[in-house]
């Protein structure tokens, strides 16, 4: 028998193998639809020799050629079903071959191309493709989607996908994560949670409020794709407001008496002293009965309003960096409502 080498499709030339034949009719053949079509190992090894007589006089031959003369051998030899089997198997070979060459174009485009030129940039409107981390997002997403297509999804919803009578939101990552959750600040905040790395006890002020806020969204961020809304936010954070408002208001009755030296008395009541942005009767008769004059009380009121007040801007300013610099992260686009 001349040959003696096979030219693979790349154009690499290996040494002729006759396993390699009997094992791609084994693999048709164990696909066969019913018992009765099964092939028994002797009739495998005769529609082997068939194929190798039949090549054997070229010197070199490529693969395509042997897998053609594997199709006309079975069909001689009357073996119909597992010739299907095995026409059916080139071809979805065949698809994932082409799948695979489109995805390395994918990769060349996703390096090279600018982000105007080029749709395949721009169809997740949370990624920065022009950026490194979106870059390697991106080319994380497309590896992904081709490994679901060819390895995960039954034929037909992958068809269907690709000729757009259905779309699969968020394929690449869907398997392994969650994408585009809403956050419950308050449910979160309430007792305290853990980031993976330690846990953070329940914030007490605005300042705690807001950067927790941020810590939470960076979080879950590492865990997840996709958007990520904050439902009710202000509320969220209102509650912090309360929290950093009563803290001043102590702090500021505490810094009166020490002042005029003057000794406290009774308990503020929280359920009137609360913050408003015109004067609150309720609550400078409350502190009225606390230092013993409507004057200082008053004073001590509008302290408070104004700590708090200063307070919460300088905490909302912190978070609005920091969810800038979120936004410019890879996947990290953050919708407050």
């Amino acid at each position: 028998m001349k040959l003696a080498k096979v030219r693979k499709r790349s154009g690499q030339r290996v040494n002729y193998d006759r396993k390699k034949i009997y094992n791609a009719i084994a693999g048709a053949n164990r696909d066969a639809s019913t018992p009765a079509d099964k092939l028994s190992d002797d009739d495998i090894k005769l529609v082997t020799d068939s194929v190798e007589q039949a090549i054997a006089e070229n010197e070199i031959i490529g693969v395509e050629a042997i897998q053609d003369q594997v199709e006309k051998c079975l069909m001689a030899h009357g073996f119909f079903d597992v010739a299907k089997q095995f026409i059916v198997y080139r071809q979805k070979h065949s698809q994932r071959r082409a799948a695979q060459k489109k995805l390395m174009d994918t990769y060349r485009d996703i390096f090279f191309a600018d982000s105007v030129d080029i749709d395949l940039k721009r169809d997740n409107a949370n990624i920065n493709t022009d950026a490194s981390m979106g870059i390697m997002l991106k080319m994380g997403a497309e590896s992904s989607k081709y490994f679901v297509d060819n390895y995960v999804l039954p034929e037909e919803f992958a068809q269907a996908d690709k000729e757009n009578w259905i779309h699969i939101h968020d394929k690449d990552f869907s398997l392994i994560t969650f994408n585009c959750c809403q956050i419950d600040l308050l449910k979160l905040f309430h007792g305290g949670f853990s980031t993976g790395h330690g846990f953070l006890r329940e914030p007490n002020s605005i300042r705690s409020y807001a950067s927790l806020a941020c810590i939470a969204i960076q979080s879950n961020q590492n865990d997840m794709f996709g958007g990520q809304s904050i439902n009710a936010f202000d509320y969220a954070m209102a509650e912090g407001v309360k929290k950093s408002f009563r803290r001043a208001i102590r702090d500021e009755v505490k810094r009166a008496c020490e002042f005029f030296d003057i000794q406290a008395t009774g308990e503020i009541d929280f359920d009137v002293c609360t913050y408003s942005e015109g004067n609150n009767s309720a609550a400078v008769e409350n502190l009225t009965q606390i230092v013993g004059s409507s004057k200082i009380a008053e004073k001590i009121y509008k302290l408070a309003c104004a700590d708090v007040e200063e307070e919460t801007h300088q905490a909302m300013e912190a978070l609005i960096h920091n969810f800038n610099t979120l936004h410019s992260r890879a996947g990290a686009q953050v919708k407050i409502a």
